[in-house]
């Protein structure tokens, strides 16, 4: 199924968040008008960043796991990106009567752009990690049965250690033996939001933290405030508006960090590594260990 690379200092008070088993959608909405930006990202509506303008790159290893019967689960589906990519890839399976694909989000206005696309086979369902999943809507559209594909695109690294840890069990059980489940999230090495110069004051900040606290089970577990961060500086030229979407929790993680939450369900890890992501914006690069990928399977 996967090619051969997969089987195998204190920071200021005022910029870290308190420990605590956060939520992955922030209380405070922001409006509700999707702000697309230069790169091709997308703004999301509830406060967490973006919707990457390129598809995830574990994308079809996901859908590979799709064994015709239990369906694939899309966990912070936003606009629907990597929806749209599985369903076109698994066209000649889709049943209109059937689900094959079951987008979630915590945000109503994510679940209705998806809706919009009218798909056959794809259906939507509120889920809110980590206390929200799977919901009980979820379990009824899946007769109970489990996935055979779990996908969590760029959203794990909105909710503190703890959170991660409930969620990966909860993930573990809804699989199906032999499901997959395929996990990208931001790493402490990526660069962000770059000055003219290159220079990323966030990453000059986050890096340098989870190097120092690596003895700890999540180094970057207090979280940063990325608002905070970037109070004045102009995002993708997007000013105040796109400041006002980034996340006042960011969780930023390695691989070797998730592999151990990940191997400690009892889920087998086939590859935990750092990456870059084809939909960052170009000018997040930094030594090609922006993003962290996981690729795991229940045994």
């Amino acid at each position: 199924m996967f090619p051969c690379r997969y089987v195998t200092g204190r920071l200021r008070r005022q910029l870290i968040r308190p420990h605590r088993s956060l939520s992955s959608c922030p209380t405070d909405q922001v409006d509700d008008v999707m702000v697309e930006l230069d790169s091709g990202g997308k703004m999301t509506l509830n406060g967490t960043g973006l919707e990457m303008s390129e598809p995830s790159p574990l994308v079809k290893y996901w859908v590979q796991s799709f064994d015709g019967i239990h369906p694939l689960l899309d966990v912070g589906c936003a606009y629907g990106r990597n929806v749209q990519t599985a369903h076109n890839l698994l066209k000649e399976k889709i049943d209109s009567n059937k689900t094959i694909i079951l987008a979630c989000d915590c945000n109503e206005g994510h679940l209705a752009a998806v809706n919009d696309l009218c798909l056959p086979g794809v259906e939507t369902s509120f889920a809110r990690l980590p206390d929200n999943f799977p919901p009980q809507s979820l379990g009824k559209k899946m007769n109970n049965d489990g996935a055979s594909g779990i996908l969590m695109s760029e959203v794990l690294h909105f909710l503190s250690g703890e959170a991660i840890e409930q969620t990966l069990v909860a993930a573990r059980d809804v699989l199906v033996s032999g499901g997959v489940l395929a996990i990208t999230a931001c790493s402490p090495f990526m660069n962000f939001a770059p000055n003219e110069s290159g220079v990323c004051h966030i990453n000059s900040i986050i890096q340098p933290l989870y190097e120092s606290n690596i003895d700890r089970r999540w180094p970057v577990g207090d979280g940063i405030n990325l608002q905070t961060l970037l109070s004045g500086r102009d995002l993708d030229g997007r000013g105040d508006n796109a400041i006002k979407r980034m996340p006042t929790f960011f969780h930023p993680f390695s691989a070797r960090d998730l592999r151990r939450a990940v191997e400690e369900t009892g889920l087998r890890v086939i590859s935990a590594e750092e990456r870059w992501h084809p939909g960052y914006p170009p000018q997040y690069q930094n030594a090609g260990r922006e993003n962290t990928q996981l690729l795991a399977v229940k045994i």
